[in-house]
């Protein structure tokens, strides 16, 4: 598991040529929620089972991945030892909990950082569509591009929708 999310940390910032933004159903193999991308977003299940998207202006990124947690703090730890790896001067905001309007609960704590020197502005969103599977969705750009995308990461949060009738509370 660890792999997969220092795979999904490397492929936020490769940029990969992505698919046409559309609505995706995750994971790929049995689906357990949907998320949509607007048309100013490009995105794609990777093969190697992770969701890597951009905006088409570039200069952000993000990723979202199982993680093998079983609660939202414990998928937000795991994904930052991976963040660890690649970044330095890394700095955590406090955890915000919040529901969206689907009924999904996430944890989210935000970070800035360096990246060979120059600032980022991390973000780690965790999940569960099911109370079992957790999720992790991660952001990363620079600070002006963060300021930019922000609005477009709110509105993909807000987009995931619950498939196969699981239903998510609070932990």
């Amino acid at each position: 598991m660890k792999k997969i999310i220092a795979l999904a940390v490397a492929l936020v910032f490769a940029l990969p040529v992505l698919s046409q933004a559309n609505t995706l159903k995750f994971p790929k193999e049995d689906p357990l929620f949907s998320v949509t991308f607007s048309s100013d977003w490009k995105a794609e299940i990777t093969d190697a089972g992770i969701i890597s998207a951009q905006p088409k202006g570039g200069g952000y990124a993000i990723s979202i991945f199982p993680v093998v947690s079983k609660n939202a703090k414990g998928a937000i730890d795991e994904t930052v030892v991976e963040v660890e790896k690649r970044f330095q001067s890394i700095k955590p905001s406090e955890p915000v909990e919040f529901k969206t309007s689907n009924g999904i609960s996430c944890l989210e704590r935000d970070f800035t950082a360096k990246d060979k020197g120059s600032d980022r502005a991390l973000a780690i969103v965790a999940f569960s569509p099911d109370k079992k599977n957790y999720f992790a969705l991660f952001q990363a750009g620079t600070p002006e591009a963060d300021k930019k995308y922000t609005p477009d990461v709110v509105e993909i949060v807000k987009s995931i929708k619950v498939l196969k009738g699981s239903d998510d509370d609070d932990e």
